[in-house]
């Protein structure tokens, strides 16, 4: 068999060999610090919105989304020490650990209303609104979301078609009930009769920036109830109850 010179048989090749992946240095672990209790973050772009509950205030923190790290689903931040020593300095920390928060609820869809339901769902529903009108009234924003938290602690049934029933009925009704025009006090009589029905809802608030705006509103699971997708879908969730 004659060999040509420089010409490689055929078969495999031969195996290179292996290259170890360079080791990247490991970045030191950010110090973390738990939020106060009723203290809320979300995430908007570049910025960080804080709500204070108990102040009933919102904070923007412009250019802040970059130097947070949200941990333990919300209730605690990681970031440099300096910052959470300004943080806890603005009596935005706590240094007791609050118990996990849960996920906040996404919106992908929304449940339109149905036929008008029957008058005795009707009046039910109209009762329950009047007795919410004095039961909002004179209520800081901490009391309501106490009194809406106490409601969610009994559990509640994931049924989609009463709850339509029930929110057609109370949007039915609403122009005769004395309501005042915010989304707060309207979200939350609805959150409020849903749950004395005994079905499972979520009070959710949301934000957005430039123009900074809150809104709330009234979520079983996935499925926002008495609003619509589109207008919720430009808030970022930041507490729910």
């Amino acid at each position: 068999m004659v060999e040509i010179p420089h010409v490689r048989r055929a078969g495999r090749p031969p195996k290179a060999a292996a290259r170890l992946p360079a080791r990247r240095p490991a970045m030191p672990r950010l110090p973390e610090i738990d939020l106060a209790p009723g203290v809320h973050l979300a995430w908007v772009d570049e910025d960080i919105v804080v709500l204070d509950v108990k102040a009933d205030a919102y904070i923007l923190m412009v250019g802040a989304a970059a130097l947070l790290h949200s941990v333990r689903q919300g209730g605690g931040v990681a970031a440099e020490p300096t910052i959470l020593n300004d943080l806890a300095v603005a009596g935005l920390t706590s240094a007791t650990r609050e118990p996990t928060r849960r996920a906040l609820p996404l919106a992908t869809k929304a449940l339109r209303l149905a036929a008008p339901s029957s008058r005795v769902v009707q009046a039910r529903a109209f009762f329950n609104a009047l007795s919410g009108t004095f039961a909002f009234k004179r209520r800081s924003l901490p009391a309501l979301l106490q009194a809406a938290r106490r409601q969610n602690k009994k559990p509640g049934r994931r049924d989609l078609a009463a709850v339509l029933r029930e929110a057609t009925a109370f949007e039915i009704i609403r122009p005769w009930a004395p309501f005042e025009g915010d989304c707060l006090q309207r979200s939350w009589m609805l959150h409020r009769h849903l749950r004395q029905r005994g079905l499972d809802a979520d009070w959710v608030f949301g934000v957005r920036t430039w123009p900074f705006f809150a809104h709330c509103w009234v979520q079983v699971g996935d499925a926002v109830v008495g609003d619509s997708l589109d207008r919720v879908s430009g808030f970022t969730p930041i507490m729910a109850a």
